[in-house]
């Protein structure tokens, strides 16, 4: 058995008092876990923050048990026949609650009872309804059917305000399954966690990291408060200030190392453990502040891009529904985060032009398309039908022309054009 085999993911690290961090002659991966020990975070925290291979996590934080920089915390045991309760327990989650057979009216508020009673005990392949080799597109798919079943907004004014919080609760842990299992690396983080630790403990600190602004309508908003968001940025300011004031400054080798591990975990997707790392290395290295705050500020556009994608899919879902006013603000807030995008454009102006007759803004949309896209028959097709709607008869037909060059089997312009004549 080697040395780092013995280190418990349960275990919880703590800082060593007194100890002269300059003596122990600390590398920078040491140094950078040795950072990140606040008192909360256990060790299998600290392995996922990383991003290394397990073993080499676990294998730095054996080197600081060695060099007495820290100490670990163990957590006690759980007894065997609670063990064995839980393997009950998870057999009749599987046999009571069957989400491919999802009743409806009462039913479907008894089978959302039965289901927030077991909601920790399922896993997110199970909640989705799909196999655990599942590709991108049917986890996609999957999502847009709980969407369709689950989200509050499809009951508004339907339901009683207790029941609609019962369906948030419902629908958040469905949007957190989805997160994780469209993320390659959470994904493998999860399933190594549910073969270990079982469906109840898994993925908590996936949770954590997932749980951001999502929009169920437009005043519903899970995820992290604004006040919570200020006091964990304070936390970390404090936690820059006493690196920079401590000896580990010189065993980080300033910020350029810093700066490598950032974009390290920008490439696996983790933005936060990036952004605290750039923001680390501008306490350490102020003069080179200019490039990181650059490269914070284009991962924050990452981000805001990821959480757009998230509510372009629920937009989608909406509109297959037939909800077209919230598939409308799903697009609009997409556009607010990213106003040039074609999808997010040509998603908002189908659904104004075809389903909510708002013909105009939906003409101003596509005209904005064309502006940089003139060759896309599905466009004029849509610009047609806008100009049909503003009883415009000859620029419809033009437009439906201009589709039929550039695609001679769209059906649709086809048609179109054929009435018009």
């Amino acid at each position: 058995m080697t040395p780092s085999s013995n280190v418990s993911l349960d275990a919880l690290p703590l800082l060593c008092e007194g100890v002269d961090i300059k003596s122990l002659n600390i590398t920078p991966e040491e140094g950078f876990l040795l950072s990140r020990i606040d008192g909360h975070l256990r060790v299998r925290h600290l392995v996922t923050m990383t991003g290394m291979p397990q073993e080499q996590a676990l294998k730095l934080i054996q080197n600081l048990l060695d060099k007495k920089a820290i100490i670990l915390h163990q957590p006690k045991p759980a007894p065997a026949d609670k063990a064995e309760a839980k393997t009950a327990s998870e057999a009749t989650v599987r046999l009571v609650i069957n989400l491919k057979a999802i009743p409806a009216g009462k039913d479907f508020e008894d089978f959302v009872d039965k289901l927030l009673n077991v909601l920790n005990r399922i896993d997110y392949y199970s909640l989705l309804g799909i196999e655990r080799n599942a590709g991108l597109a049917e986890i996609k798919k999957a999502y847009r059917k709980m969407s369709k079943v689950f989200h509050p907004d499809r009951y508004f004014q339907k339901v009683s305000p207790e029941f609609r919080r019962k369906l948030q609760n419902v629908f958040k842990q469905v949007n957190i399954a989805y997160q994780v299992l469209t993320d390659d690396e959470r994904r493998k983080s999860y399933a190594a966690q549910l073969q270990e630790k079982g469906v109840e403990s898994a993925g908590e600190e996936l949770k954590l990291e997932v749980t951001r602004k999502i929009y169920s309508g437009p005043k519903l908003k899970l995820g992290l408060t604004e006040d919570r968001a200020k006091a964990k940025e304070e936390k970390l300011r404090r936690m820059f200030a006493r690196v920079k004031d401590s000896p580990l400054q010189e065993h980080l080798q300033k910020s350029e190392r810093l700066y490598q591990l950032a974009m390290e975990e920008v490439r696996r997707k983790n933005f936060a453990s990036a952004k605290i790392n750039l923001k680390l290395a501008i306490q350490l290295d102020p003069t080179g502040g200019k490039k990181y705050q650059e490269e914070l500020a284009r991962i924050d556009q990452i981000e805001k891009s990821a959480a757009a994608e998230l509510v372009f899919e629920e937009g989608r879902a909406a509109e297959e529904s037939g909800e077209y006013q919230k598939a409308s603000r799903c697009y609009a807030d997409c556009l607010k985060q990213d106003p040039n995008n074609k999808k997010y454009i040509a998603s908002q102006a189908r659904v104004m032009i075809k389903y909510l007759n708002n013909f105009e803004k939906g003409r101003g949309l596509l005209l904005q398309l064309l502006e940089t896209d003139a060759k896309n028959a599905e466009y004029y097709y849509l610009l047609g039908l806008a100009y049909k709607g503003l009883e415009q008869k000859r620029a419809a037909e033009v437009q439906f022309q201009k589709a039929l060059e550039l695609d001679a089997k769209h059906k649709e312009a086809q048609k179109e054009l054929k009435a018009l004549r």
